[in-house]
């Protein structure tokens, strides 16, 4: 997580809105009746309300094409909303079978099951200003970002206690692989210092420090911790990973501009993004964990806006169209753009890519369940989460 990043979303999202509302409104006029036009009438979207694509989309010359099932009469209602009102962050609870969000007005805690039918306050601590909540792999705890005036502020939860108080203005934080240390970015002395902690955030040891002051990390093996340099479609980005046992910072690739990365469960592969030097023609590439490239991925999207479900399967929103003139990832990750995405499974063994969802939501934050059974993700335009019957 890019806590620095957050910030700026917020005071420049103000700045923006008028000409982003008028902006907003002429793209959806023009490229979404465009689309809809073009679109088979059994793939449309009335309103908010998305149905499901046809699968079997062919993704480039890197993969294959699956079967185009036939499909009769109505399709059946795989959506659901799992709240209705605006959340933050979606995770599954340890035992996997609910869902755990947010609520970004007031923070407080809420579980779901998978139908959106029953839901559960849990919590009733109060957090104005909310931002983010980074969960472990198994749920059990988060790291929770809110907004204090200037200040960014945060502390772990556990269940449904507040258990320690992190340090300010966190630059950006990662659980280790098995959730029972964490690690975060801080500066000092015109240097960025990676801290890392036991899972309740005690006991801080400072493991490196660079002249990279803008990053982002993640920690992808018990070994080794990636650092992503500022993703901008206007500059060159590098990805570098830092041996825990050596202490040696390597870099991984770069330069590309508009790099940015999601690295699999376990280390070996990293879905890549990049632009051209004007933060367009974005292309999606799988690398292994040194860095070479194994194949192109269409179609292209944000790494931001996939799921590792399996070390050979990834779930992607994919944007059914690109507003023209858009910087990518700064308009995006700004908030000056929405997206309406398909939703697709990537299987990098078989190298096919099926379509799941056609829909006029800009998903984010997505969750699968442990039995690849259903699907979660946020609508980022409203804050709804949803739950998505996959078949």
């Amino acid at each position: 997580m890019d806590v620095t990043r957050t910030k700026r979303v917020i005071y420049s999202s103000l700045a923006v809105i008028a000409l982003g509302v008028a902006t907003f409104f002429v793209y959806r006029a023009f490229f979404q009746t465009v689309e809809e036009a073009a679109r088979p009438e059994e793939q449309r979207v009335t309103g908010r309300v998305p149905v499901t694509g046809t699968p079997g989309e062919t993704a480039g010359e890197e993969l294959k094409e699956t079967e185009r099932p036939e499909i009769s009469g109505e399709p059946e209602p795989i959506l659901a909303a799992l709240a209705d009102f605006p959340v933050v962050s979606l995770a599954l609870n340890p035992a996997g079978d609910k869902v755990l969000f947010y609520k970004k007005d007031g923070g407080g805690l809420f579980t779901s099951d998978f139908s959106g039918k029953n839901q559960e306050k849990i919590s009733n601590l109060t957090i104005v200003g909310l931002i983010e909540a980074l969960w472990t792999k198994t749920g059990d705890r988060a790291a929770v970002f809110y907004l204090d005036r200037d200040t960014l502020k945060g502390f772990i939860q556990v269940g449904t206690s507040s258990v320690t108080a992190l340090p300010q203005d966190i630059k950006s934080f990662s659980w280790s692989p098995d959730g029972k240390s964490l690690t975060y970015l801080t500066h000092r002395d015109a240097r960025l210092n990676l801290i890392i902690t036991d899972s309740s955030g005690r006991n801080p040891k400072t493991l490196y420090s660079t002249l990279i002051l803008d990053a982002q990390i993640s920690w992808i093996t018990p070994d080794r911790i990636a650092f992503q340099t500022a993703p901008s479609g206007l500059a060159e980005g590098f990805l570098f990973t830092l041996s825990r046992s050596s202490g040696i910072l390597a870099r991984t690739l770069g330069p590309l501009f508009g790099l940015t990365s999601l690295w699999s469960p376990d280390g070996s592969r990293v879905l890549i993004a990049s632009t051209d030097s004007n933060g367009r023609n974005i292309g999606l590439t799988l690398h292994d964990s040194s860095g070479k490239s194994l194949f192109n991925l269409t179609p292209s999207t944000l790494p931001e806006k996939c799921f590792w479900a399996k070390t050979n399967e990834i779930y992607c929103a994919v944007p059914q169209t690109i507003l023209v003139g858009a910087v990518w990832p700064d308009d995006y990750l700004r908030g000056e753009v929405n997206t309406s995405d398909r939703i697709v499974l990537f299987n990098l063994e078989k190298k096919t890519v099926t379509e799941i969802l056609s829909s006029d939501l800009d998903v984010s934050s997505i969750v699968v369940s442990k039995n690849q059974d259903y699907l979660f993700f946020i609508d980022r335009e409203d804050g709804i989460p949803w739950s998505l019957k996959l078949k």
